[in-house]
């Protein structure tokens, strides 16, 4: 192979964009497993235990506005700018909350954390669509995977010594400091970005109403799954009405109905992620609760879970590759389902208990052959002013479809075991609705591909 295809990740034209973007990367996988460790310190610390769902829900409903309102400004100005007002308030956000000295401007600065985060992502994702060709993308993609390994050791560690030994606000203080470094690290490469053409079908600002709604309706259904009685129930019904109304103006035409293409990817990278954290949420639980694990022992499910999902999205990335991408998705998404199957029988007793732990490690493997390839195709079935608001649209479906759907098994969770009186009933309810969800992402694999006249209008450009 000649032209540009043909040079590496790593060649003199593209380095100094492979090194920014996967530093930032890294960055933004130690900032989350980092502010994580740190939260349940300073919340105290501050008098706001009663609060603390709130700086995690918070955070997420923020980001989902970040999320919808990047994508379209990607695709209008080109990923700089988004990517620059998204480092910003995520770095003013953290010197906010480690300077705080009562809950509420905690509270604030978590909320502007997860604005500036939202944009952030969307708009690498932009970078990586503008910057590498198809050829190279499945690689890039490999690479970003690559970039949790080592925060996942080494961020909760380290995060954890500095609040033990100084202070949680110098995790704060320490994430925005290496926010602004990583901004810093990146200016170049984006200067050498073609802007966006500055036209779309939709005006700018059109998508900030149905965000918010969808971002508060996604907060509502947070509360109510945590504290479930009839006076939530209708703040329940209004938050599903919030989020019906804003997702037709934030999600392609024909993405809850699977339609073929880009609604089908979307639709398969919420369903997908959905099941696949629900998972991961409630192994260590169940583990440690039901089946007297220590701690540690549970928590190596986790760390094998994440070498299983970079080695897969290593192996995806390579060039000897011969598989189509939609083949390779399918597949990622029946090893998903595998895992989720020996999950299920591991709680059910009906196999060792050991078998709970391999089935994440299974699920996480084929997650990694999965949501690379979902990210590949709708950067390729996307026009070039088309792929911010795409990829805002993956994010979004993702960050919902994983709020639901860990809410509703949060609250089957309650009411097996009120019911019951033990737990096994109750995690078999949450593992089994994560099957069910699994199952539901393999005939969507099967519509992911472009209908028959988009390909061919896709092929002539």
């Amino acid at each position: 192979m000649t032209g540009p295809d043909a040079q590496g990740l790593f060649s003199p034209s593209r380095r100094s964009c492979t090194l920014a973007v996967g530093a930032t990367f890294v960055l933004v996988a130690f900032a989350g497993l980092a502010l994580s460790t740190a939260m349940p310190v300073a919340v105290q610390d501050l008098g706001g235990l009663p609060l603390y769902s709130l700086a995690f829900g918070g955070f997420l409903a923020t980001s989902i506005i970040g999320t919808a309102l990047a994508g379209g400004w990607a695709d209008r100005r080109g990923p700089a700018p988004a990517l620059y007002a998204g480092m910003l308030c995520f770095a003013g956000g953290s010197l906010l909350a480690g300077l705080s000295g009562s809950i509420l401007p905690f509270l604030a600065g978590r909320f502007i954390q997860g604005l500036g985060g939202g944009a952030v992502t969307v708009a690498l994702y932009v970078v990586v669509g503008h910057a590498y060709p198809a050829a190279l993308r499945p690689r890039m993609f490999s690479l970003i995977t690559a970039c949790w390994i080592l925060p996942s050791m080494l961020g909760p560690a380290v995060a954890g010594s500095v609040t033990e030994h100084h202070s949680w606000r110098w995790v704060f203080h320490g994430i925005a400091l290496l926010t602004l470094l990583a901004l810093a690290v990146l200016a170049r490469p984006l200067a050498r970005l073609r802007p966006g053409s500055g036209e779309l079908s939709e005006p700018a600002g059109s998508k900030t109403v149905p965000a918010v709604s969808v971002a508060v309706g996604a907060a509502l259904l947070q509360y109510t799954g945590a504290e479930p009685s009839q006076r939530t129930a209708t703040l329940a019904v209004a938050g599903l009405c919030l989020i019906a109304f804003g997702l037709r103006k934030l999600l392609p035409a024909g993405t809850l109905t699977a339609g073929r293409g880009i609604p089908s990817l979307i639709l398969l990278r919420g369903v997908s992620a959905g099941a696949y954290f629900t998972i991961e949420s409630y192994i260590p639980l169940m583990l440690v609760n039901e089946r007297r694990w220590s701690p540690t022992a549970a928590g190596m499910s986790l760390t094998g879970a994440a070498l299983t999902w970079a080695w897969a999205s290593w192996l995806q990335g390579r060039p000897q590759l011969r598989w189509s991408r939609e083949r390779v998705v399918f597949t990622g998404a029946v090893i998903h389902l595998a895992g989720a199957a020996l999950t299920l029988s591991g709680v059910l007793r009906t196999l060792p208990a050991p078998t709970a732990g391999a089935g994440l490690v299974i699920a996480a493997f084929g997650m990694g052959l999965l949501l690379p390839g979902v990210g590949i195709l709708t950067l390729e079935h996307s026009g070039r002013d088309q792929q911010g608001v795409n990829s805002a649209a993956l994010q979004l479906a993702d960050s919902l479809c994983s709020v639901l759907l860990i809410g509703l098994c949060g609250a089957l969770f309650n009411a097996a075991h009120t019911h019951a009186g033990q737990d096994t009933p109750a995690f078999a309810a949450v593992f089994a609705t994560a099957l069910a969800v699994a199952a539901a992402a393999c005939p969507l694999a099967r519509r992911i591909g472009l209908p028959r006249t988009e390909e061919k209008d896709h092929a002539a450009v």
